[in-house]
């Protein structure tokens, strides 16, 4: 399982499936979003330490902005909390990077920086024509 931090802080990552959840506890990540049509095995449960978040979409179109958004800011939120985010769909390659591009987005970044940058940590990110023009028309927030 490859695991790519997105931040100079590495506290934002993305990554394909998850097959190993030591290799989760490796990076202390406390908030997983799962993209992918079917929900992880062997899910944590019980202690209060983890958030699991799960919001499956195709690798197609964008999906809805008014639950992509709302969904980045929360992320966003958690990490300014100090929280470490992985982002995971099958791949890791289009809906993981989207959805981190719109994290890093509401964090401040323009949506041209954060395409270059997720672009730049994971080799072969976003090659959906529509998940990078959507992120490259997100300016920067105040």
């Amino acid at each position: 399982m490859d695991i790519t931090p997105i931040d100079d802080d590495q506290r934002l990552f993305v990554s394909a499936m998850i097959d190993d959840w030591a290799r989760i506890d490796e990076y202390a990540i406390s908030v997983v979003v799962d993209l992918e049509r079917a929900l992880d095995a062997g899910i944590p449960t019980g202690d209060g330490t983890r958030m699991y978040l799960y919001y499956p979409f195709a690798d197609d179109a964008v999906p809805d902005p008014s639950m992509v958004g709302p969904l980045s800011a929360f992320l966003a939120t958690l990490y300014r909390g100090g929280h470490r985010v992985l982002v995971h769909c099958r791949m890791g390659l289009n809906r993981s990077p989207l959805v981190a591009g719109v994290v890093l987005h509401h964090l401040g970044w323009t949506g041209r920086d954060a395409l270059d940058r997720l672009r730049e940590r994971r080799p072969g990110a976003l090659f959906n024509e529509h998940y990078s023009a959507y992120l490259e028309r997100l300016d920067a927030r105040p």
